[in-house]
């Protein structure tokens, strides 16, 4: 999952901001509330910049101080303040310029220079709730995160900016800006009636207070997830199945019970691997009921504000307002797009899920549980586990002893600098949160320039975000002097811990995990926009999981699957039959586990047409019409899908994306070779480099050179003759 990266002020939409991340400063940036001399509309004072002191580093470019153990609340509201000032005088100099007297310099450059300023420096301040070891500075992080968002809503509905940007709009010179600069105005312009720029000042009231309590909703939404510390007590014989590795890695009672936490690293070995129903059932149920009391109020209570907020800016509805700005643009598109898909998939899924049923028959004689005649839920993963290990002859628990973490990412980071054209070297003692963290320095191979730097952070703790996902740190856009700043992101996961006996082993579907965020990070740092707004990840919304999406293709294949494994007790490589049925698994039960997306973003953009919702009730009747089976009775979707916080109406975009990912990939990369390097650079400069300056249809034109098409994503999942 890729986190968006933190539109702040001016976020060309307007106050549609949502703090997710971002940073905090080497220099302290204190603006001097001067304004402008309205003589010549000229601001009479550029703003202050302070260096901190700090020690000497050989990771020049890291704007921003990400020790969070060295910090303390007191500093915390400090930055917060500081940054707030900085937004808040930046829009004053703004408002002040006459309109006769508008530029370019008095009127859109410090527009654009404050979200690049802000970009960087707000995320010490965002991304700590996300990886602070001290509660007491992620529950500051998540109180001034809300504070400055609600800043950002004031500053979004400020008709006074905005009508001197109209007015720089009319002049001769906006006529003569370069192509971001223009793209960046247009969508400022267009994001002033979706910010409520053209209603009334009561309506408008009305649109900042739906804002300011949709973002505190939120906040409180993601961070009931990203803390939730359920888990339950069980007798080690009930996890028969489940590997002794992740056994060992559970905490231990006085009565020699173990500790099931739902962290993906118990939860989804547990959910694929015990064999015994009512554990797969408890622990299903346990992570489905996760933040369901807080949670559920919540995203009813969402539903409702985001509708109101559409119908105010004169939209039908929520999801209509959030399409806009997609490649899909309407919300029939997506449904048509959803149900096409739905039919054509519940085909296959009918065949495996008797494949399914004829296993559970079988296992209740052996292990003698009475059978239902129905997979249920927490069957849904176990099965799909056998029929992989059975009918494609992958076995999952010995496959993994051929990917321990280390070997992986060493051959991960191989990979990519080769395909594209980069060299990592891991920086030694860099200032980080916490001592598992590891910083590498990013440079172009040919000439050496340093492109920027990534962070990654790979095991759980508690407190800690509980998911897998990419921030943008810093953009290595052009900073207020024209001067090219180094890219900066972060990588945050959740994998296996090492056991007594065993270092980290990692499942296939976490290697995919892997290699699918770090294809995010380094489309956060390869970017060459001039502009923060468009660096990086910052495209339509429905295609940000494309470029990693097709780079999942890579742990599929064979030439690079030998790059990246090697067993962890002699390094010995994957025997070949192994291989190839792992190779060959990427069909098996494809039509389930794509239904699962379909119902996900099926819920999603039901919640998003609609007035108001019983969450659970619709999450019910849409998992029975997609996937044909029951949820776990007292369990809510909605209460723990956090896409629905920042994904909001854009969950489609999964599957929507794909298509574009196995175009790319069938294309150009199965055809001139998955570590050709030439094509890889192709796809650097075509896709992962303009960021969000071109639409993504333009970008997929460029790679292709063709008009996009779902030709191939048909034939990957098996369904092309429907």
């Amino acid at each position: 999952m890729w986190v968006s990266s933190f539109f702040l002020v001016v976020f060309l939409a307007l106050g549609n901001c949502f703090p997710q991340n971002k940073d905090s400063e080497v220099f302290i940036v204190d603006p001097v509330p001067v304004g402008i001399n309205e003589q010549d509309g000229q601001s009479n004072a550029d703003v202050q910049v302070t260096p901190i002191t700090r020690t000497e580093r050989d990771y020049t470019g890291v704007l921003s101080d990400y020790d969070f153990r060295e910090w303390n609340v007191e500093r915390m509201q400090s930055e917060a303040a500081r940054i707030m000032r900085m937004m808040n005088t930046t829009y004053d100099q703004v408002a002040w310029v006459p309109k006769d007297k508008v530029n370019y310099d008095n009127t859109l450059k410090p527009l654009i220079d404050l979200d690049g300023e802000v970009q960087w420096q707000y995320g010490v301040v965002s991304f700590a709730k996300n990886v602070a070891e001290s509660p007491e500075l992620r529950d500051a992080s998540t109180a001034v995160g809300k504070e400055i968002s609600n800043l950002s809503t004031d500053l979004g509905t400020r008709k006074d900016v905005f009508s001197v940007v109209k007015a720089f709009a009319e002049t001769k010179e906006a006529e003569d800006l370069n192509p971001e600069q223009k793209r960046y105005l247009a969508d400022y312009l267009r994001g002033g009636k979706r910010g409520g720029l053209e209603l009334s000042d009561e309506k408008l009231d009305q649109l900042k207070t739906l804002k300011k309590k949709l973002s505190d909703l939120g906040t409180d939404f993601r961070r009931c997830l990203s803390e939730d510390t359920s888990f339950f007590w069980i007798d080690e014989a009930e996890l028969d199945g489940v590997p002794e590795d992740v056994i060992d890695s559970m905490d231990v009672d006085e009565e020699g019970k173990r500790k099931v936490t739902t962290k993906y690293p118990h939860y989804r070995p547990v959910i694929r691997y015990a064999k015994i129903p009512k554990t797969r059932l408890t622990m299903e149920t346990i992570y489905q009921m996760r933040c369901l009391e807080e949670n559920t109020p919540r995203i009813e209570e969402m539903v409702k504000l985001r509708h109101k907020k559409a119908v105010l800016l004169g939209y039908p509805d929520h999801a209509s307002y959030v399409l806009e700005e997609k490649m899909a643009k309407k919300p029939a598109n997506v449904k048509k797009f959803l149900l096409d898909l739905k039919y054509k998939l519940q085909k296959l899924w009918t065949s495996e899920k008797q494949n399914m049923l004829k296993l559970k028959e079988t296992e209740a004689k052996e292990l003698g549980f009475e059978f239902d005649g129905k997979i249920n839920k927490e069957d849904f993963w176990y099965y799909n586990n056998l029929i992989a290990k059975n009918d494609y002859n992958v076995d999952s628990a010995k496959l993994k002893e051929y990917f321990p973490l280390d070997t992986v990412v060493k051959g991960m980071l191989k990979i990519y600098q080769t395909l594209l054209g980069l060299k990592f070297t891991e920086i030694e003692n860099p200032e980080k949160w916490h001592d598992e963290v590891s910083l590498h320095r990013v440079q172009d191979a040919r000439s050496g320039e340093t492109l920027g730097y990534f962070y990654m952070d790979l095991f759980p703790r508690e407190g800690k975000y509980g998911h897998a996902a990419m921030w943008d740190l810093q953009s290595g856009s052009l900073d207020r002097h024209g001067r090219r700043q180094a890219a900066v992101a972060a990588m945050v996961c959740n994998f296996p811990r090492p056991s007594a006996t065993t270092p980290s082993l990692m499942e296939h579907k976490q290697v995919k995990t892997l290699f699918h965020e770090f294809g995010h990070v380094m489309h956060g740092i390869v970017s060459r926009t001039n502009i923060s707004s468009f660096f990086g990840t910052n495209v339509e919304g429905d295609f940000v999981e494309a470029p990693s999406q097709m780079l999942e293709n890579w742990v599929w294949e064979e030439e690079s699957l030998k790059l990246m494994s090697g067993h962890y007790k002699d390094g010995s490589p994957i025997p070949a039959d192994l291989l190839s049925a792992l190779s060959k698994s990427k069909k098996a039960n494809v039509g389930g586990a794509s239904l699962r997306q379909i119902f996900f973003g099926t819920y999603d953009i039901t919640l998003h047409t609609s007035k108001e919702v019983d969450s659970m009730a619709v999450s019910r009747d849409i998992f029975e019409d997609v996937l044909g089976m029951e949820r776990i009775n007292g369990t809510n979707i909605g209460a723990n899908l956090g896409h629905l916080v920042g994904y909001d109406a854009g969950y489609y975009g999964y599957m929507w994306s794909l298509v574009f990912a196995a175009d790319m990939f069938d294309t150009r990369f199965k055809k001139e070779g998955i570590m050709n390097p030439a094509t890889g650079m192709d796809y650097r400069n075509m896709i992962l480099g303009p960021g969000g300056s071109k639409d993504a249809t333009e970008m997929l034109q460029n790679f292709l050179g063709r008009e996009p098409n779902q030709d191939a994503f048909l034939r990957e999942k098996g369904i092309e003759q429907f």
